[in-house]
């Protein structure tokens, strides 16, 4: 074990040395983000309203799977594996905050020709659409968002879940993401995100640690932990009150990831939005009970 901590300890200072601000002016006005080819699915018809959905940390496009069926007979739906997750590219750099994601995200809307979308975000997929909307309504690009819907979406400075605090600990974090198990991370995960584990699907524990496992899975895992939050994160918050796309904010009463207060604040903040609070659910609503997402969704995009 000495050995092992010897070994990594040189590449922790190094990482801590070059680290850049997590800030709008370091990462969106001064972007140096390289572009990636990230991965996605489409199902249902081109010509219908695009629905583009971005799921949260730890996760991949497979947590939507059981929205497509019933969407996909109305909607063009586009699900999307952010950088560092799924089976999108997972690079070694520290590229991998809300800032450095909605910059890739809206090179992806532009290079497909995506207009008039509607973008579904849920906790740190959430969190990137609410960057993406700050831009559209700052006009750093092209009006291309006509709604969204966030899904107990990570908005503001908040005590982090345990887990997480625990792998931001210097070495201690590193130590732990490479010691534990990929199939014990994506369980414990699943069982925080519940309200009723006995609802935990368990192909998606399999799927998230097939997802963990692949190489530099785990290093893009602890780099997003690390920049969670925008060092400016305050100042951002005071922004969502220019945002003035439709949204519907959905919230899992249950949620102790990102708690319930968060939802009634976002809502006071962002001038166009409705609520609707989800009983009996935890953070997880798109795979704990998704007849109820669905059908939110489907009476919001309903609504002109």
């Amino acid at each position: 074990m000495i050995k092992f901590v010897c070994m990594v300890l040189p590449f922790f200072l190094i990482g801590c040395a070059q680290k850049t601000p997590i800030t709008w002016e370091k990462r969106v006005i001064k972007s140096k983000v390289k572009p990636v080819e990230l991965s996605y699915h489409e199902y249902g018809k081109e010509n219908s309203e695009t629905i583009l959905f971005l799921h949260g940390f730890g996760e991949s496009q497979h947590t939507w799977r059981f929205l497509l069926d019933d969407l996909s007979k109305e909607y063009h739906l586009i699900t999307l594996d952010l950088k560092g997750f799924g089976e999108s590219p997972k690079t070694e750099d520290s590229d991998y905050s809300v800032y450095d994601q909605a910059q890739l995200v809206q090179q992806f809307i532009k290079k497909h020709k995506l207009n008039n979308i509607t973008i579904v975000g849920r906790s740190f997929g959430g969190g990137v659409a609410l960057v993406l909307a700050l831009m559209q309504e700052e006009k750093l690009i092209d009006n291309r968002i006509k709604k969204m819907v966030l899904i107990n979406s990570m908005s503001y400075q908040q005590r982090l879940p345990s887990m997480m605090r625990i792998l931001q600990k210097p070495i201690i974090g590193y130590l732990g993401i490479h010691l534990l198990s990929a199939n014990w991370i994506a369980t414990k995960a699943y069982q925080f995100s519940f309200s009723n584990n006995e609802l935990i699907p368990q192909s998606s524990i399999r799927y998230a640690a097939q997802m963990l496992s692949l190489p530099l899975a785990k290093y893009a895992y602890l780099k997003t932990v690390n920049s969670i939050i925008p060092d400016d994160i305050l100042k951002m918050q005071k922004r969502y009150k220019n945002i003035k796309i439709p949204t519907l904010i959905l919230w899992g009463e249950d949620d102790v990831s990102i708690r319930i207060r968060m939802a009634y604040r976002l809502h006071r903040a962002l001038p166009n939005s409705q609520l609707k609070i989800l009983k009996g659910i935890g953070h997880m609503p798109q795979e704990e009970k998704p007849k109820v997402v669905i059908d939110a969704i489907r009476t919001f995009m309903e609504v002109r």
